[in-house]
């Protein structure tokens, strides 16, 4: 069968045609998945440990246990706000660790170079040193306040310890405590900041009880079996 000149014209284009549509087809694809793996991922922050008074005195080794976190504070993004009534939390600004970890690890950091004769360690590090005295934090508020301060708001306690455990039965301090920077310029990393400043003075509390804390008394040294069983003659 003997195609018309136009019939060879057409045949020739549909080829060109389909090529031409599937490198469209493989573009939108291209974009596509280009702008699905170029969104950003949050800004991530930390807290810093911040210069305080070094002084002596205090027990010879304190735990900072794990803090109490309020719920609604409890949470990856950062809230930068607490009116009251109201949280605001971050859409694009997140820890960098969980918030609970990051407190006890920058209060037990501040309190170390507080303490200069103290072994200050956080909950859960490697260590197998026993405490003699625990450092706790039960927090309710760390953003900005009602009035644009930035805040931290919690109770506050320092306990001796009792067989690896706190010792409420002894001497204990405990208050509800409530520190604030003025307010700041807008922005998550200004914040942090204070909040770091913030727990640099919950610090300086927490470091003054410890000092007042009376020492602990050296554990009695055992007597050999050796020394125990000999007698001496004349």
């Amino acid at each position: 069968m003997t195609l018309s000149p136009s019939s060879r014209r057409l045949q020739a284009a549909l080829p060109r045609r389909s090529l031409l549509l599937g490198a469209a087809g493989l573009g939108v694809m291209v974009t596509t998945l280009t702008a699905c793996s170029s969104g950003a991922g949050p800004t991530l922050y930390t807290l810093s440990v911040v210069p305080g008074q070094p002084a002596p005195g205090g027990p010879r080794f304190v735990e900072v246990r794990q803090p109490t976190i309020a719920s609604g504070l409890d949470r990856d993004r950062i809230v930068t706000a607490d009116s009251g009534y109201k949280l605001t939390v971050s859409a694009n600004d997140a820890w960098g660790d969980s918030l609970a970890g990051q407190i006890s690890r920058t209060l037990a950091g501040d309190l170390a170079q507080r303490l200069p004769g103290t072994s200050v360690f956080a909950e859960n590090d490697a260590v197998s040193t026993e405490p003699q005295a625990y450092v706790e934090l039960s927090v309710t508020r760390f953003s900005a306040g009602p009035s644009g301060a930035v805040q931290i708001e919690a109770a506050l306690s320092v306990k001796g310890a009792q067989a690896g455990v706190p010792d409420t039965s002894g001497q204990f301090y405990m208050q509800r405590v409530l520190v604030q920077a003025p307010a700041v310029s807008s922005g998550t990393m200004a914040m942090v900041e204070a909040l770091s400043q913030l727990l640099g003075q919950l610090a300086d509390q927490a470091a003054a009880q410890l000092r007042m804390m009376p020492p602990v008394p050296p554990e009695s040294s055992p007597v050999p079996a050796s020394a125990a069983g000999s007698h001496h003659r004349k």
